[in-house]
């Protein structure tokens, strides 16, 4: 049989390529002709596939993680076509930073920002893209937009330092400074991961922020907070700058990008499929693999299992390390609890991979 394996990553435990090349490993072994592509849905593992797509290398430099911590951060630079690709992730992404130390309230996309004004300083590209998803954050990018020097007004006339979600409803006023000119002339792309929007009971805070830390009494300050702030982006761009779908995505940062940096805001998944040519591989592949660490309502929400099912494989199989959904129409396969525990998986996800595969039948 022709295999594809075209997975997103297990989060905190296997990379798309990790989980791809033990599934092909395992599959040419049998004697089938298997092969497999990184993918990302914007968040984790953007740049991989980049990476696999353009050949380009990577380039690192020093930033600053959600909790403002020094880390290491990676974007990849055509400078022949004047394309610069960053990933959120590399910065304020939720694998940075140990789970115990998860503040939604209090955690930043600053360093991404930092990331953004040196990739902007040094190469001065004309188009950025930038991939979203699998963030800490809940600010709506206020840090990022902090440290391309816009200045956060309090009511007494003072600029507020280290903004986050928190800090939100202190601000009176935006100063733009000289943020306008560092962007102008470049083109913007924002790869969202889902399609969820800022605000309401299917929004940011009210779906994301308790696994980025947030605590139920919360809730409802910070999505006051995310409401305060959209309505100063209303107030210093004197328009009405509605909610859409994928506003949501990493923090809400997605609805500031599109008003702000006049980004276009596409589907992660779509996007990459198109850039890959996903229509002719999936025409030669007789089974496709597909999956993520935990299978759920969002994982059909505008990230990689939804944008492959659109393609209708003549079999697609789901593996993941959980499921909460039991009337899925493809072929699903949760390593929790069929083969092992949280703590054995998460231990030796590989060993606990091959566990399950030995469980699927071609």
């Amino acid at each position: 049989m022709k295999i594809l394996t075209i997975s997103d990553s297990f989060k905190g435990s296997m990379t798309s390529s990790e989980v791809g090349q033990t599934i092909t490993d395992y599959y040419n072994a049998l004697g089938h002709d298997a092969k497999y592509l990184p993918i990302s849905d914007g968040g984790e593992g953007f740049l991989e596939v980049i990476n696999y797509i353009t050949k380009l290398n990577y380039q690192t430099i020093l930033v600053k993680d959600a909790n403002l911590r020094d880390t290491l951060a990676s974007y990849i630079i055509d400078e022949e076509k004047g394309i610069a690709y960053l990933e959120l992730a590399q910065s304020a992404g939720l694998t940075k930073i140990a789970k115990e130390d998860l503040r939604a309230l209090f955690a930043s996309t600053y360093g991404f920002g930092l990331l953004l004004k040196k990739v902007i300083k040094t190469h001065h590209p004309k188009k950025i893209v930038i991939g979203l998803g699998g963030s800490a954050t809940s600010d709506m990018g206020a840090g990022m937009l902090e440290a391309l020097g816009v200045e956060f007004i309090d009511k007494d006339g003072f600029a507020i330092q280290r903004v986050c979600n928190a800090l939100l409803m202190k601000a009176r006023k935006l100063r733009f400074h000289g943020f306008k000119r560092l962007i102008k002339g470049i083109e913007f792309v924002t790869l969202t991961d889902v399609l969820n929007p800022l605000l309401g009971s299917n929004g940011s805070i009210y779906v994301f922020a308790k696994q980025k830390g947030a605590r139920d009494e919360e809730l409802a300050m910070m999505e006051r907070n995310l409401s305060h702030f959209k309505g100063l982006l209303n107030k210093k761009l004197k328009k009405d700058l509605p909610d859409f779908k994928g506003a949501g995505a990493a923090g809400g940062i997605a609805y500031t990008l599109k008003y702000l940096f006049n980004s276009k805001i596409t589907s992660g998944i779509d996007e990459i499929l198109q850039m890959i040519n996903f229509e002719a591989l999936i025409k030669e592949s007789d089974v496709v693999f597909t999956g993520e660490g935990s299978f759920d309502e969002q994982s059909l929400n505008g990230k990689v299992i939804s944008g492959i099912k659109k393609y209708n494989p003549k079999r697609m199989i789901i593996v993941c390390g959980k499921t909460s959904l039991n009337n899925f129409s493809s072929d699903v396969y949760p390593i929790v609890p069929s083969v092992a525990t949280v703590d054995e998986s998460m231990a030796n996800p590989r060993d606990a991979l091959l566990k399950l595969l030995k469980t699927i039948k071609l």
